[in-house]
């Protein structure tokens, strides 16, 4: 007895420090076969899969098997993940099988499978199955009310619904000033006070489910009350003032210059985005005023600010690309000058008509001459004879 209770004393002593080696049976390859159909499989990213097989083993060898399908590492073969393990108290071989797969992030993989069983003894199946897996097309949907500045508003981000057990992580990024967020399953709501920076800002809702991440990202719309932009200047020289007034708002802002007793100036505009630029060019001797005053507006509200004068050192014609006289001036200098260039046109026209007619006229008056000239000779004799009967005899004699 007392040599009985040493050598159970002494197992369980070996088993407990590992020292109980186990013998691993020889096996042959030509007992083991598995079939799987398809050998691809082609799924997309979020989606689960199945898996269906049968295979063989040698039941006198093999008792209690644990199941597992493994994916292999493809930076290192011999490194198996395994997927899915399922023990087995009776196991038939040669019984169909269907086991389902977990999702998986875009990409190719190959499964494996193998059997488990006894002390450490395992038989991994030579045949592998592909997997294809494809983008993931399912995205969160995020809930957005309007927008306005200085107002709490509520975002809502609703996880996608794929096949996976593990509860997503949801987060956003791209926002500040966060109030308040509170979660449920698949689901995030956010609370914050948007202002007039967050307009046309990119905001990211993010759901993560182990190896698969979704995302949406959306633009934010928001609306505020105009504001004038410290880049607007009045600027003076010898010849030109130049006033600029800049205003960004949402809706667009229109903007407004208190000149009503003036008449001879220029008023450009242009706009980008919410934003919107007006420059009034006028002489210099028309304003005497050391600041001008910009008024911008929107439904939401207005803007008011005194812009004073700084005189600039160089030609404001040049830095604008104007003229040196104010763009009214120069509006009004093209009827007079197209009045004076058809004032010429006709009186060049008028002139070279006359003188085609002068030319003509001598040349008939010539013609004329010539056709007259001997009935002139025939006037001059007779006029001779007469004039000769008028000499007194004294005349006569001294002749």
């Amino acid at each position: 007895m007392t040599w009985i209770f040493l050598v159970i004393l002494c197992l369980l002593f070996m088993t407990r420090t590992g020292q109980l080696q186990c013998v691993r049976e020889t096996l042959n390859d030509k007992e083991f076969s598995i079939t799987v159909t398809p050998t691809t499989i082609e799924v997309k990213s979020g989606d689960c899969f199945w898996i269906e097989y049968d295979f063989t083993f040698p039941m006198n060898k093999v008792t209690f098997p644990l199941r597992i399908w493994f994916q292999e590492d493809p930076q290192n073969k011999k490194t198996h993940i395994e997927q899915n393990k399922k023990v087995v108290n009776h196991e038939q071989s040669g019984t169909r099988h269907r086991v389902k797969m977990k999702s998986l992030p875009q990409g190719e993989y190959e499964f494996g499978f193998k059997l488990k069983w006894g002390c450490n003894q395992t038989y991994v199946f030579p045949k592998k199955v592909r997997i294809i897996v494809s983008a993931l097309t399912q995205k969160p949907s995020v809930s957005i009310p309007p927008l306005l500045e200085g107002q709490k508003a509520t975002l809502l981000c609703t996880a996608p619904s794929i096949c996976s057990d593990i509860t997503p992580k949801i987060y956003w990024k791209g926002i500040k000033d966060v109030l308040s967020m509170r979660g449920a399953p698949s689901r995030l709501i956010l609370t914050f006070t948007p202002a007039a920076d967050y307009h046309n800002a990119n905001i990211t809702c993010v759901a993560k489910f182990d190896s698969i991440r979704a995302e949406t990202t959306v633009t934010l719309t928001v609306k505020f009350a105009p504001q004038i932009l410290n880049s607007s200047q009045c600027m003076v020289d010898s010849r030109l003032l130049v006033f600029v007034c800049i205003s960004w708002g949402n809706p667009l802002p229109l903007i407004t210059w208190p000149l009503a007793s003036l008449t001879d100036f220029s008023v450009t505009s242009s706009r980008s985005d919410q934003t919107v630029n007006s420059t009034v060019v006028m002489p210099t001797a028309d304003y005497h005023n050391s600041s001008v005053r910009c008024i911008s507006g929107n439904a939401l509200g207005r803007a008011d600010i005194e812009i004073p004068l700084h005189y600039y050192r160089g030609d404001l014609s040049v830095k604008y690309g104007l003229d040196s006289s104010p763009r009214s001036d120069a509006v009004h200098c093209w009827p007079i000058t197209g009045v004076s260039l058809s004032v010429n046109v006709a009186l060049l026209t008028a002139l070279i008509v006359c003188t085609v007619k002068r030319g003509k006229s001598q040349e008939q008056r010539k013609e004329l001459g010539e056709e007259m000239s001997p009935y002139a000779s025939l006037n001059r004799a007779d006029n001779d004879q007469n004039t000769y009967s008028n000499i007194s005899p004294s005349q006569r004699q001294s002749t």
